[in-house]
């Protein structure tokens, strides 16, 4: 396969995740073409580099590496449409509940692979997990690697994971920024000025990150580092483990991991009514 850079990569669909990639991929110095069917309204995308179209015959034809990032419930129907210009090409699936079993059945002639991904992907930040079938070659496995590697750190792992995956580092993101929030909140009820308090939750919630990605230890030892024996960090971890806000966490993920499942479910049945 050609250098990621000399790659012409086809998305489609250009909303929240596809979007996301298509500005990491472009800022990275990808040639990304993405089709929407409003590009229009996609200005940010469009000033990072990437060029939009509302043509998805287009957009597939073009591409010599093809992605999908539409909602699980219409990508089926669309790969169908688009099977006989597939042909050949590496094709990755952005969306849940689609499984490799499906979408070689539905368009058998191309080498098939899924990847997990997150809106952070526009940032050039996003934990991307990728699962390959079968039918790919290792270049191709080197190829999604060194792609999706330009979005931020990258795995890969089986296609049984990627439910729970998704669940983790998918959707987890939304859940981060409620939590944000209402760090956030809080701060303003202390009688922080709402501007300030803001910033200092998203500036606090990069720190922990990046510190914990970097350090290589524990989270709950870096945790116990802040923590002075009487002091105020105790008093707000306290608060934290009594309202249960860790259990909530845990559950949040659970139970988006087992609606991926169900919704697997539900497009195989669609595919089945289909045939």
């Amino acid at each position: 396969m050609k250098s990621i850079k000399e790659t012409r990569i086809s998305i489609i669909g250009a909303g929240a995740l596809g979007g996301a990639a298509a500005r990491g991929l472009a800022k990275a110095g990808c040639k990304v073409l993405a089709s929407d069917m409003h590009p229009e309204r996609l200005g940010q995308v469009r000033e990072d580099g990437v060029e939009l179209t509302s043509d998805n015959a287009r957009a597939v034809s073009e591409g010599e590496v093809v992605m999908f990032a539409l909602k699980p419930h219409l990508t089926p129907d669309v790969v169908r449409e688009h099977a006989p210009l597939l042909e050949g090409k590496l094709c990755i699936s952005l969306a849940a509940a689609v499984t490799l079993e499906m979408l070689k059945r539905i368009a058998p002639g191309a080498r098939w692979a899924r990847a997990m991904t997150n809106i952070c992907a526009a940032m050039n930040c996003a934990f991307t997990g990728v699962a390959g079938s079968g039918s790919i070659t290792e270049a191709d496995r080197t190829w999604m690697k060194e792609a999706f590697g330009l979005l931020g750190p990258v795995e890969e792992s089986e296609e049984k994971n990627l439910d729970a995956l998704t669940a983790l580092t998918g959707a987890a993101p939304a859940f981060f920024l409620s939590l944000m929030e209402a760090a956030a909140m809080g701060g303003i009820h202390a009688g922080i000025p709402k501007d300030l308090a803001y910033k200092g939750a998203m500036s606090a919630m990069l720190g922990a990150a990046r510190l914990a990605m970097e350090a290589g230890r524990h989270p709950a030892g870096l945790r116990d580092d802040v923590c002075t024996p009487g002091g105020m960090t105790i008093e707000g971890i306290y608060e934290i483990e009594r309202a249960g806000a860790r259990a909530a966490m845990m559950k949040a993920v659970l139970l988006t991991a087992e609606k991926g499942r169900v919704l697997t479910e539900k497009v195989a049945l669609l595919l089945e009514a289909s045939r």
